[in-house]
């Protein structure tokens, strides 16, 4: 795709806030770490992900986007480096590990909604709900990526000002003794407990190459895209950690924990009226999440189908909005099937066993980019050559491999067919472009 075809760009900030609720969007959800590991391990998980695993993916990752700001993102990164057989297939995983996570949200906006609105609600009416979510979001992107961005701008600002009031008010109560002990769940061993730490970390700090999918709908990006990475971070450490410190030292009943746990500390902090704000912030989150995702996998659809790898419809550009409408509409119906056939565990960690792959394959990509054009010009490069490079490289695909060893293997056949699926699809639409 050429960037003629959009008119419409992102700015900076925009961007940032675009990109700060498609990587983290806050602390809600992230509760879960402190049963499963405990919270000493919770903390470390968190801390050491952040410099071991999501520093190296985003300094790879602003390298690649200033090297190659191209529409579709990693797809054309895997595209450029290897061709276009082997770019199809990387592309057509990233795109199915994107979709998984995509298809969490709306189910979860709609669970929330529908328990306070209707708590004796069935299944199908908390589907109707979700494709409410589904389709709304869909028009919303439809109607391009600024309108996308300014909704983000203001859901940012409204889900990391209750963060900051949570922080102002619980960093009083911040107890670091707790954390002179392990303090391992009880039924649970200490790897186990470090292997869903490190999940935990991993999930949190990822996905740092999504936006570029939209390269030429953002201004400057070989010089934005790299700063905005730094910036959400940065605020993303700071609004995982210390909320998650607090907590822990406020309700120290850890082993009953849920994802909705900052809730209840809210309340213990600033009453019902804070407690309430937290949890439509925590809603709101996920909503932005849906929205932004939804910029990936439409970009990476409308790339692969530009270069022949899917129909040509999917290009086809909305007459006002000059955005991909069959792609977005497209998302729409699958995420519509998905989250009607699957529920919130399925999703959850087919999209993981999909997802560590592509993270192995980012890497790789980009080593071989050094390898095959040193001479590509960088308007940021990762600077010591080798001997900083191998270790930015080694140290998380080492942690992805450890993680990926470790993890339950209960949905492994399930996740086998969608990882091969790209051969069939590209068999397919060799046959039908003849």
């Amino acid at each position: 795709m050429t960037s003629s075809r959009y008119k419409q760009r992102l700015r900076f900030w925009p961007m940032v806030a675009v990109m700060y609720i498609l990587l983290c969007g806050g602390p809600y959800g992230i509760e879960e770490i402190v049963p499963q590991s405990g919270p000493t391990l919770a903390i470390f998980g968190m801390i050491f992900m952040a410099i071991f695993w999501g520093l190296p993916n985003i300094l790879q990752t602003a390298e690649l986007a200033s090297a190659l700001p191209l529409q579709g993102g990693a797809y054309s990164w895997y595209r450029e480096s290897w061709g276009g057989f082997w770019g199809f297939q990387f592309g057509w995983l990233e795109w199915l590990a994107w979709m998984f996570d995509t298809a969490l949200y709306p189910t979860l906006v709609a669970a929330y909604f529908t328990h306070f609105l209707w708590p004796e609600a069935g299944p199908m009416v908390v589907w109707l709900m979700t494709l409410i979510v589904i389709w709304f979001s869909i028009w919303l992107n439809v109607r391009g990526i600024q309108t996308v961005g300014k909704w983000s701008t203001l859901m940012s600002l409204f889900q990391i000002l209750p963060v900051v009031c949570f922080i102002i008010i619980g960093i009083r109560h911040i107890d670091l003794s707790i954390f002179s002990q392990w303090h391992i769940p009880e039924n649970s061993s200490t790897k186990e407990a470090l292997v869903m730490a490190l999940i935990f970390g991993l999930w949190n700090y990822s996905g740092y190459a999504g936006l570029a999918a939209a390269a030429e709908e953002i201004e400057d990006t070989p010089h934005t895209y790299p700063k905005a990475l730094i910036i959400t971070l940065i605020i993303a450490m700071f609004v995982y950690i210390i909320p998650l410190l607090i907590g822990i030292s406020v309700d120290q009943n850890w082993s009953n924990w849920d994802e909705a746990q900052f809730n209840s500390v809210a309340l213990v902090l600033g009453g019902g009226a804070f407690a309430w704000w937290f949890m439509v912030a925590a809603q709101s989150s996920n909503f932005g999440l849906i929205n932004s995702e939804l910029i990936v996998l439409s970009r990476l659809m409308g790339a692969m189908a530009a270069d022949g790898h899917l129909p040509k419809f999917l290009t086809q550009m909305h007459p006002q909005y000059e955005t991909p409408v069959n792609s977005l509409l497209l998302q729409g119906i699958i995420l519509s099937v998905m989250t009607f056939g699957l529920g919130f565990v399925d999703l959850l960690v087919i999209g993981t066993w999909l997802s560590i792959p592509t993270y192995l394959i980012g890497f790789a990509v980009f080593v071989s980019l050094r390898l095959k054009q040193p001479n590509l010009d960088r308007p940021f490069k990762i600077q010591g050559g080798w001997p900083v490079i191998i270790p930015i490289v080694a140290i998380p695909c080492g942690i992805a491999i450890f993680i990926f060893i470790n993890t339950p293997k209960e949905y492994f056949l399930e996740s086998i067919p969608l990882l091969f699926s790209g051969l069939l699809i590209y068999a397919i639409q060799k046959v039908f472009s003849k």
